[in-house]
């Protein structure tokens, strides 16, 4: 059995071997977990001086209508990429519509549609579609329905905007397919229909 100063020096000569590799290794540990306990700290003050900031460009729209228009598209453009952002994109357009500034209105939810992530970037496709078919930009419209109608949850909206895009157009037979699409699709998940039925019988029969 090895004595108690053998092992130490077997200690020793190890450590002298291996130490500098082995300190190295923990001053990197320690840096990399520090540092990503930084990068989170970071990120998590980062949201919430967002979502404060989000709360009063609401704030001010509400206050102020049109007049607070401008510091809120500031903040959707320094806040890009983030949630927060196409919320407030979302805000801008609402009150631009309402002023009755459709180009602006679309200006910011086709911002909103190209850095929107997930079923934001499908609500935002929506009401793009409605403010172009305002604006009877009929093609523009049909092309922002596309990119949602396949998906899960918004088929029958979209399939149904669709048929209004269509209408608008003049094209009955088309509306009437996109109708029935649409119920078909909001049938299957389980949503009421009856505005949808309504809009379909509302089409004369084809003579």
């Amino acid at each position: 059995m090895e004595t108690e100063e053998q092992q130490v020096e077997q200690i020793k000569a190890f450590w002298k071997e291996h130490g500098k590799g082995i300190v190295a290794g923990l001053v990197i540990g320690f840096a990399l977990f520090y540092g990503w306990r930084y990068y989170d700290a970071q990120t998590l003050a980062k949201q919430e001086a967002q979502s404060e900031q989000y709360e009063q460009v609401v704030a001010q729209l509400e206050a102020n209508g049109a007049e607070a228009l401008d510091s809120a598209k500031s903040f959707v453009s320094e806040a890009s990429g983030s949630t927060y952002a196409t919320l407030a994109a979302f805000e801008v357009a609402r009150k631009a519509a309402e002023a009755g500034d459709l180009a602006a209105a679309i200006t910011a939810l086709e911002g909103a549609q190209s850095n929107a992530q997930g079923a934001l970037k499908h609500v935002a496709s929506l009401r793009l579609a409605r403010l172009q078919m305002a604006q009877e930009n009929y093609s523009a419209a049909l092309t922002a329905l596309e990119q949602v109608a396949q998906v899960e949850g918004f088929k029958a909206k979209a399939a149904e905007l669709r048929g209004d895009v269509l209408l608008a157009q003049g094209d009955a037979a088309g509306a009437r397919q996109a109708y029935e699409s649409a119920i078909a699709a909001a049938t299957e998940a389980g949503v009421p229909t009856v505005l949808v039925e309504t809009k379909l019988n509302s089409i004369p029969a084809a003579s």
